[in-house]
């Protein structure tokens, strides 16, 4: 049946939607069956990073429709889909990745890593003191061994990620012996955990008092199908907590909050930039500390350790060379570094500062729920010296609440950055082209200059006494949902 006798029927009540809601399924429908297109044409390159332009081609065109679905659910400030049409949603989400699930990850050498570590720990070794290259670990050395990432350095990922990496090459060790195999295996439990994350999302949207359909943001994004069922990145851990903990602290239960973000934090240290917005609280007019809920945090994060309290010193180090070290698909940290004559060190303090000063700022300005989080953790990818694509995903469940058009664009331009994988293949070079790096980030961060300067003058306006509610739609220009005290 056409699309037009579908639409014909839904109008004369013999399919059971309502008028109103036909419109938005049947653009729905039509942009997943694009971006299953999109997507089978991924599954079809076999191994994305041989066809690196043919990827992003397609990845594009995907996030073309992907776009479109975000507006459809959320353009008009409501969503008129049931909870049966949501539904839908779901199954198409877990369509899109059944789908493109058989493919080895190929663009990042990063469950390669992962299952190095697990075996690196089973055999008694320290993930924290050894590195791949030791030839006290030689015996470690299979025909993986060139595709293990970071051979001269020890692991950076939290000890809640080691212990999986650990407890999950125990699984696939004792399934089948083949190395490869067990490389493809080892990101399913990063796939299962982007799953849980969509669900956890469902339970942050209806705390936030946000419609239920505006999960399509997350679940049916090309960037998190992609780094969770491709890649297999275990970024989808730590935002598993991250999520729960912002869902508990919207529900006012800031210990067991600030307990799930300590682990969301030892899984990978980028959530510790959340704290101020769990830690400072606002009750009625007056800001209250959550001393309690700050000594659970601490406790968490050091019992989580226990296993590796000798060596987690030597992670200082890693980190240092991810603010200091070394660039990647940066932005403006290249500004910084201009300003700092080459100086990385400088340029690294610079972005710290930055980025300290604007969380602080921004954490006492009146914003919607949760828009101060993704804010803050916008600015720490824009400034940070590392900006790989699998860490937009950091900002997807939080989009889901407060969608931002220039994040969106974001994602779908970040796939720009993998035109550095042909030469790494080809010599191990490792260089991005500036032309390509200026093409994904000059309309993100124009569009996000307009928009928040556009949301400052809203905040003027409020002060000298017009409803805050007036106006554009400031940081959200896709939606205006309704106002919440926060």
């Amino acid at each position: 049946m056409n699309i037009l006798g579908l639409r014909a029927q839904c109008l004369a009540g013999r399919i059971p939607i309502r008028p109103d809601e036909c419109k938005q399924v049947l653009g729905l429908g039509v942009c997943a069956v694009l971006i299953e297109g999109g997507l089978l044409m991924i599954l079809g390159l076999e191994r994305p990073a041989t066809y690196v332009p043919e990827f992003i081609s397609y990845y594009l065109l995907t996030s073309i429709p992907y776009i479109c679905a975000c507006w459809l659910v959320v353009g008009s400030g409501e969503s008129n889909l049931r909870p049966a049409s949501v539904r839908w949603i779901w199954v198409a989400a877990l369509v899109f990745r059944v789908s493109v699930a058989p493919l080895d990850p190929s663009l990042s050498e990063d469950t390669v890593r992962y299952r190095w570590l697990g075996m690196l720990q089973d055999a008694g070794g320290d993930p924290y003191l050894a590195i791949p290259e030791d030839p006290d670990w030689s015996e470690l050395q299979d025909e993986t061994w060139q595709r293990v990432a970071g051979k001269d350095k020890p692991s950076a990922y939290g000890p809640v990620v080691e212990q999986v990496n650990l407890w999950y090459y125990r699984a696939v060790g004792g399934w089948t012996a083949d190395p490869w195999k067990q490389a493809w295996l080892f990101k399913f439990p990063f796939a299962l955990a982007d799953v849980l994350v969509g669900l956890a999302l469902m339970a942050l949207l209806s705390a936030v008092g946000r419609p239920p359909a505006w999960a399509l943001i997350y679940l049916w994004s090309p960037l998190a199908i992609t780094e969770f069922w491709i890649e297999g990145h275990n970024d989808a851990v730590a935002m598993l907590f991250v999520v729960t903990a912002l869902t508990l602290s919207q529900k006012e239960r800031p210990a067991w909050a600030l307990a799930s973000l300590a682990l969301a934090t030892m899984c990978k240290f980028w959530p510790a930039v959340l704290l101020p917005f769990l830690i400072l609280t606002k009750a009625g007019r007056r800001w209250k500390v959550q001393w309690g809920g700050t000594l659970v945090f601490v406790a968490v994060a050091l019992a989580v350790c226990i296993p590796y309290w000798e060596s987690m010193a030597a992670v200082r180090e890693v980190l240092r060379g991810f603010s200091a070290g070394w660039r990647n698909n940066d932005s403006l940290f290249a500004l910084f570094l201009e300003l700092a004559r080459g100086d990385m060190y400088i340029a690294s303090e610079i972005s710290k500062w930055t980025l300290l000063t604007f969380v602080a700022v921004v954490r006492f300005l009146p914003l919607r729920p949760l828009a101060g989080e993704l804010a803050a953790t916008c600015a720490l990818l824009l400034v940070s010296a590392n900006c790989l694509p699998w860490y937009l995903t950091w900002m997807l469940p939080l989009m889901a609440v407060n969608p931002v058009a220039p994040i969106l664009l974001w994602g779908a331009l970040v796939s720009l950055a993998y035109h550095v994988v042909p030469g790494y293949e080809a010599n191990g070079t490792w260089t991005y082209d500036p032309v390509l790096v200026l093409l994904e980030y000059a309309p993100v961060l124009i569009w996000l200059g307009v928009v928040g300067t556009r949301r400052v003058l809203r905040l003027l306006e409020t002060r000298s006494g017009r409803p805050e509610g007036e106006g554009s739609a400031g940081e959200q220009p896709l939606v205006r949902p309704p106002e919440r005290e926060r």
